[in-house]
């Protein structure tokens, strides 16, 4: 199991038993006996995961969710709690708490509440990621389809040219040079009209920069 855990915990005994505990998981621990320790360790590094005490001798570990929750990860909070009617669990879930253990912690359940955590955060990392590629992509298509109808409103000019070239010209006793920019716009509108007609944005590295695949970008998603 892989992650960061902030313990808050004032009982000396319980708190090395649990750092042992989340030691041999594999977790990163820190360690906190009061609030305003927690604060100080809090402005160092935010974890991923807090273990919080309700009560703890310098006030009410109630009083630290909102400052959890205001902080700029959002760490999930399991708190922990000796009372027995679940009232302070309740309200710690209400103040933006993820999950509770009543004490004594059983080792199973630590477990259990701690996955469950890791793999809240996993899932909310990955969604996150997904609608960055997402706008990315969203972003990419909108500057192909500006950059087309840019480049479009230029080719239509050079098109109607060489086409009044030709027409005075005649067809066979066009220049090499009138019958390249002719070829040339012919690929050019071809290409314009695969870049509108676009599905997915695929790029590709190149020797100067990573550039649009426009064979991948004609492939329809299933």
């Amino acid at each position: 199991m892989d992650g960061s855990v902030l313990v808050i915990e004032d009982d000396p005994l319980l708190q090395t038993v649990l750092a042992k505990t989340l030691n041999k998981l594999g977790l990163e621990v820190t360690l906190a006996r009061t609030m305003l320790e927690a604060s100080t360790k809090l402005a160092i590094a935010v974890p991923q995961v807090i273990l919080l005490d309700l009560g703890l001798p310098d006030g009410d570990g109630l009083t630290l969710l909102p400052s959890i929750a205001g902080l700029p990860t959002s760490p999930l909070v399991i708190v922990t709690t000796g009372d027995a009617t679940l009232n302070r669990a309740i309200a710690a879930l209400r103040l933006g708490a993820f999950d509770y253990l009543t004490k004594p912690i059983l080792t199973e359940l630590l477990f259990a509440a701690l996955k469950r955590a890791l793999g809240h955060i996993e899932l909310h990392t990955a969604a996150r990621e997904l609608q960055r590629l997402r706008d990315q992509e969203s972003a990419m298509r909108a500057t192909a389809l500006a950059a087309a109808h840019h480049m479009s409103q230029h080719l239509t000019v050079i098109m109607g040219e060489a086409q009044l070239m030709m027409e005075e010209q005649g067809d066979d006793r066009l220049p090499n040079g009138l019958q390249r920019i002719v070829h040339a716009s012919e690929q050019a509108a071809r290409i314009l009209d695969d870049l509108r007609q676009a599905r997915i944005f695929v790029t590709r590295d190149t020797a100067l920069a990573p550039m649009l695949d426009l064979n991948a970008a004609k492939v329809t998603p299933g």
